[in-house]
């Protein structure tokens, strides 16, 4: 088996763990947890990939300024750690925490720390199997005041584009960036609206008529001064992507901690795909 860092295409795996390891969880928090995570730049996912196409474990490292126990500031620390049964005792576990400790050395740091449900003994045992020792053990507490928080009611945001010419627009985002059409809105056989699907993200695109008072409501160039912005799993990899298939995207760099590229669509979008990286900040990708 290989631990390596996590790519997009572990999505459905990586949800099915967090799951296991988290199932007090509604789907919801599950997965807004999950993208908060790898849009983290102090915060990397590491997977037990067993070869098949399926994943046998994860680790999830990030940083903290203050953890129990440490004299120092910040450390790493590790916020979800799974490995499927049928993998355990075999050191796979052990593995993925020296992933995350090599990880932490890297960005210069001296300590590292985690936690564990009192009750979980597999969890303390593992721990202390890996070199982990305990510092403090605590029982949290909680006192309804009345009012129960309600579920979040918004779950995505997806915004939609006024497009001149669907027929122009759609192989840009189909063909180029690789979007899946999942719906559309067909008047006298064509398409003038559609929902395309850009892995975890999405965008609607909208025709709009260039005729009568309609006409005269929208601008000749439609996506000006207006942009997007897409938390890739890697900016780069994208980049390679769509640029070999023929779109003339912007060399990526290092802008606010993440490496950005950068396209326009036909009518003027600004679309950047950006991911979390460590290289300085102005660096030009040689790719």
């Amino acid at each position: 088996m290989e631990i390596r860092p996590y790519a997009a295409a572990d999505w459905n795996e990586w949800l099915r763990m967090n799951r296991k390891l988290f199932p007090g969880l509604t789907l919801v928090a599950d997965e807004a947890e999950m993208r908060a995570t790898v849009a983290r730049s102090d915060a990397q996912v590491f997977v037990l990939d067993r070869g098949d196409g399926r994943l046998a474990g994860y680790v999830e490292v990030g940083e903290r300024s203050i953890a129990d126990g440490c004299e120092s500031s910040p450390v790493g620390y590790i916020e979800a750690w799974y490995v499927d049964p049928d993998v355990r005792r075999s050191g796979n576990g052990r593995a993925l925490l020296e992933a995350t400790e090599d990880w932490a050395r890297k960005r210069g740091r001296v300590e590292m720390a985690s936690d564990a449900l009192l009750d979980n003994e597999v969890s303390h045992a593992a721990h202390r199997q890996s070199g982990y020792e305990e510092v403090d053990r605590q029982v949290t507490y909680r006192k309804s005041l009345g009012t129960e928080a309600k579920a979040a009611n918004i779950r995505q945001a997806v915004p939609m584009f006024l497009v001149s010419n669907m027929d122009r627009s759609l192989p840009f985002y189909v063909d180029g960036l690789g979007a899946i059409l999942t719906n559309k809105w067909v008047i006298d056989g064509r398409i003038r609206w559609c929902w395309l699907q850009v892995g975890q993200s999405a965008v609607m695109l909208q025709e709009f008529s260039m005729e009568g008072q309609a006409g005269r409501q929208y601008p000749a160039a439609p996506g000006a001064g207006v942009s997007i912005n897409f938390i890739c799993a890697d900016a780069c990899d994208y980049y390679r992507d769509v640029k070999s298939r023929g779109l003339d995207a912007r060399r990526p760099f290092v802008g606010n901690g993440m490496w950005v590229t950068s396209i326009v669509d036909p009518d003027g979008y600004q679309l950047h795909f950006e991911s979390p990286t460590d290289a300085p900040e102005e660096s030009e990708y040689d790719g």
